[in-house]
Parts: structure tokens; C-alpha cells; sequence
């Protein structure tokens, strides 16, 4: 396995990452808007990083109001990322009550 293959199978073990994933699966989105799939603002700016690292988001920077913001979107490679995890998810046995 290649070390870049291992750094995304551990890092999609980490709280939060798959999360992220799914909400810029959805649409791209500022830091803030972020905070509904990680709500721990530390945890969420180290995720973005490490999914930046990877390739895995892009980070665009863009003027609003005088300002600039970073935009995060996912990459292809996210998408294939995030395809792959959900057919694995799917693999689960269901819960029992």
C-alpha cells in the first residue's frame, strides 16, 4: 500500500473527517458553515489541513465585502474518497434494538 493510500485510510478513521467530506460533497463552503460536520473549531481547522495535504479538498481564496475568505471545496479525489467510504459503511451490519 502506498504511504499517501495509508494516510487517507487513517485519516478517514479520525472523528470528524468523513463528516467534513459529506457536507463539501454537498456544496463548497466557507470555515464557519463548517461547523455543522465539526463543531470543535481546533479539530476542524487541523481536518482541513490534513484533507488539504491529501488532496482530498481545495482551498480557494475570494473577496467578500473588502475581505478574503478561503473557500473549501472537495477534490475529485475526495469524491472517489467519499464514494468508496459510503460502499464500505454499507458493508456494516445493520444495528438491533
Amino acid at each position: 500500500m502506498a504511504k499517501g493510500e495509508k494516510g487517507i485510510i487513517r485519516l478517514l478513521g479520525k472523528k470528524y473527517t468523513y463528516e467534513m467530506l459529506m457536507s463539501l460533497e454537498k456544496s463548497p463552503k466557507r470555515f464557519k458553515a463548517l461547523s455543522d460536520a465539526c463543531t470543535v473549531e481546533k479539530m476542524r481547522v487541523q481536518r482541513l489541513r490534513e484533507l488539504e495535504s491529501l488532496e482530498l479538498i481545495k482551498v480557494r481564496a475570494k473577496r467578500l465585502g473588502g475581505r478574503s475568505v478561503s473557500i473549501y471545496s472537495i477534490s475529485e479525489k475526495g469524491r472517489k474518497v467519499v464514494r468508496l467510504a459510503e460502499g464500505i459503511k454499507r458493508l456494516e451490519p445493520e444495528k438491533s434494538e
